[in-house]
Order: C-alpha cells, then structure tokens, then sequence
C-alpha cells in the first residue's frame, strides 16, 4: 500500500502506523508534528506469540523524506545495531 500524506492524517488519532519490516517483526512508525521526520519502536513476535519491544529510535530521528517502508527499515536497523552494541550482562 502506497502512504501518503493523506496516510499520515488518517494515523493522527493514534499516533503512529504499523509497518511490516521482516516475518515476525514489524515498527511501530511515529511522525514528528511537522511529519518531516520519524521515530519508532522495534517490535518482534515471541515464542509465545506476543509482541515484545526491541527498542526504539528516541535519539535518532528517521527523515520522512525516505518514505513509510524505508524509514520503517531504518528503525529496525538503528535498533538493532543499539542492541548489538549494549553491554550483555
């Protein structure tokens, strides 16, 4: 499905809109007030069946330019490189 600004009017209410990225994971999408950038949290399906947060992007701003899937991509990526670095205890 094709977003558009139209999309970003429709998700207000809300506040955000999934976007599938990989099986079993998806990014909660979240426009900033000007939509001229995004923000999103990471969420994975576990074996359990239920959704859990990898993290999300709080301090990196995604550009809207890039569009609904790719900034989508670049959350899950942010995330998961951040959780890649973290300290394992």
């Amino acid at each position: 499905m094709a977003r558009t600004e139209d999309h970003i009017d429709d998700i207000k209410e809300q506040g955000w809109t999934r976007v599938d990225t990989a099986p079993e994971e998806w990014v909660a999408l979240v426009p900033n007030e000007d939509h001229s950038a995004f923000g999103g949290t990471l969420w994975k399906r576990g074996e359990d069946g239920i959704d859990y947060s990898e993290g999300c992007t709080a301090a990196h701003p995604i550009s809207a330019a890039l569009g609904f899937e790719a900034a989508a991509r670049a959350v899950a990526v942010i995330v998961k490189e951040e959780n890649r670095a973290a300290p394992k205890d």
